[in-house]
């Protein structure tokens, strides 16, 4: 396991597939598998809306600055999904979008450092969010662990993998025990149209298994924390200040179940049919109680079963002895899980 002498060390980044998702064993054993990334699975909910026209504007912005992407996308066809793409993310890169990014991720750089002990050098701009940043946490009480700073945690009851910010300590002299909290730093101009996706991420987080170490290739325990709330610590770009805030993420872990039956609804396949035909005749030949409950048997999420469940009652083959093996699956799924 990591200790103080190596909690600075660069940990290599995780393995991913084509589409992202990180490539890591299970816990309790196994080959490695895809897992949706906890910020995917948080969006689930999320209403979307605001950062889509975000992004229209930056596009239109970007190719009104650039001649050359205005004259690509002319000689693009409609279904040239490559160049269009290709033009769209130039446009946005144009027009600064990632600009902001970028700054982003050098404030988390230069935080994570501080909350390692070390003295980060900052350039003048942003040196006063860095001390902003000190501040703030110094007044709250709150100490980050220097080993448990960027990790990647896995929550197998959703196939889900994310990189927690932070695990924070404190101390409450009131009870004499020191508590741990999921903490994560948010450098966007605002996160009030933000709080959904961010209470089901963190509750991910709190709900975590175990950590994956990629130096070592293995798995380290993860810390009690608190499951009920975080903290997110909102450190505006450019802004000189941080502010804190503590998050329900108890309620964000209720949402992740909605989420999870969300995603499951989606993978439905029988929604339309040509007219005439019986939606559900395929669906019964394929779905038999024998080959419904070898399925549920070897389902290795709650998640999973629940697929299987909307799949099953759509095609009229749900009954009683199928709920009753799904009900005996999940517990063992729990149990184990705990």
């Amino acid at each position: 396991m990591s200790d103080q002498f190596d909690a600075a060390a660069a940990q290599p980044g995780p393995k991913r597939d084509r589409y992202g998702r990180y490539l890591l064993p299970d816990p309790d054993g196994g080959k490695e598998q895809p897992w949706t990334r906890a910020t995917t699975f948080a969006k689930t909910l999320a209403d979307t809306f605001a950062l889509t026209q975000w992004g229209e504007r930056m596009v239109a912005k970007g190719i009104g600055l650039r001649g050359d992407l205005y004259a690509l996308a002319c000689s693009a066809g409609v279904d040239d999904k490559e160049t269009l793409n290709k033009v769209t993310q130039q446009a946005k890169d144009a027009a600064a979008s990632a600009a902001g990014a970028n700054l982003g991720t050098a404030l988390h750089s230069f935080t994570e450092a501080l909350d390692r002990g070390e003295q980060p050098v900052v350039p003048d701009p942003w040196r006063a969010d860095v001390e902003a940043y000190r501040k703030e946490m110094s007044a709250s009480g709150l100490i980050a662990v220097p080993t448990l700073i960027e990790r990647i945690v896995v929550v197998p009851q959703y196939k889900v993998a994310g990189c927690f910010d932070r695990i924070l300590q404190t101390t409450q002299a009131q009870i004499n025990a020191r508590r741990h909290l999921v903490g994560d730093l948010k450098t966007a101009k605002r996160v009030d149209y933000s709080w959904t996706e961010i209470a089901i991420q963190l509750a991910l987080y709190a709900h975590g298994a175990a950590i994956w170490n990629a130096l070592t290739q293995r798995y380290e325990p993860m810390p009690a924390v608190d499951q009920d709330k975080a903290i997110v610590m909102h450190l505006p770009v450019g802004q000189g200040r941080c502010h804190l805030y503590q998050v329900d993420i108890a309620a964000g872990w209720e949402a992740a179940a909605l989420a999870a039956q969300v995603r499951a609804w989606r993978q439905r396949k029988n929604l339309a049919v040509p007219h005439g035909t019986d939606p559900l005749a395929g669906l019964k030949r394929q779905h038999t109680v024998n080959d419904l409950a070898t399925r549920i048997g070897n389902a290795t999420t709650v998640e999973d079963l629940t697929a299987i469940w909307a799949e099953a009652s759509a095609a009229g083959a749900w009954n009683e002895t199928l709920t009753a093996a799904a009900r005996s699956r999940k517990h063992k799924l729990l149990a184990t899980a705990g």
